[in-house]
């Protein structure tokens, strides 16, 4: 099959749907599995792996561009075909995510309202504001030789402008986060990730935190919240590794995926038949 040309905003999903083309294909499915739930399954698992692997084994380069190309590449390499891409769409437009407002409300306050945070329209603009942040961070010597504040606040400059630029389609925050904790052990601090994983209060102050600089301009609340996470190496040594998904737990944890899936839908038929009998 041909490589797909990726040209607009609409090339990203599998036709008629809301669902990214993706390479779980299958001869009914070739544009790749059309389960959004699937979907999101097998990309997490299969990009866990492929971070654990950079975990272990990092990606050499520059702190630039390509070097953050390189590790998009790397982590979804298994999933999407425009991995380590820049995004092409949309043209002429901000992209667009909705989320909770934040500079009004407190965290996780049922009553604040949704509003819409703008990243980046595709095109020239926004590489050469992505090769800016680059330049600026090769000219602070990639942050080495800085006290803790210092390193945390400017960190907190250039990963919260990048953000906003948002190059990638999709896996823009798993990316950074390599490229990140990379940057800070070869600047002497090392970043815990652990307190941002999903489902943890670290990690919902980060997304916040970010909506909040995208609102405001201002990236001192993402520094509070990447404060915490950055410590010494020496302290880092300390803490726990992570346990690192093998490829035996992969196949363990899809297939698991999968007898759920089945049962939860084997409960459901079997609902809908008895609501039919009773009617």
């Amino acid at each position: 099959m041909a490589r797909k040309v990726f040209r607009t905003w609409e090339d990203y999903f599998i036709p008629g749907t809301s669902v990214l083309r993706n390479k779980f294909t299958t001869p009914g499915n070739p544009y790749g599995e059309p389960d959004p739930d699937k979907l999101r399954v097998l990309e997490e698992l299969r990009s866990g792996l492929r971070i654990n692997e950079l975990n272990e084994h990092p990606i050499e380069g520059n702190f630039d561009y390509a070097h953050m190309k390189a590790i998009h590449h790397y982590i979804f390499q298994d999933i999407y075909e425009w991995a380590g891409q820049e995004r092409v769409a949309p043209l002429g437009t901000f992209m667009v995510k909705s989320g909770p407002d934040v500079v009004h409300y407190p965290l996780g306050d049922p009553s604040a309202p949704q509003m819409s945070y703008q990243y980046y329209p595709a095109g020239p603009a926004l590489g050469q504001a992505a090769n800016e942040q680059y330049r600026r961070l090769s000219k602070m010597d990639l942050l080495r030789g800085l006290d803790h504040e210092t390193f945390v606040t400017e960190l907190a400059e250039i990963w919260g402008e990048l953000n906003v630029i948002h190059s990638f389609r999709e896996g823009n925050t798993r990316t950074q986060f390599v490229f990140f904790s990379q940057l800070s052990e070869q600047a002497g601090w090392k970043l815990d990730p652990a307190l941002f994983a999903p489902g943890t209060p670290g990690r919902d102050e980060f997304v916040a935190a970010r909506f909040y600089s995208q609102a405001t301009g201002s990236n001192q609340r993402l520094a509070a919240a990447l404060r915490p996470a950055i410590v010494s190496l020496e302290q880092g040594r300390k803490l726990k590794p992570k346990t690192l998904i093998t490829k035996s737990d992969l196949v363990a944890k899809i297939e698991q995926r999968g007898k759920e899936a089945a049962a939860n839908h084997k409960k459901e038929t079997k609902q809908t038949i008895r609501r039919h009998k009773i009617r």
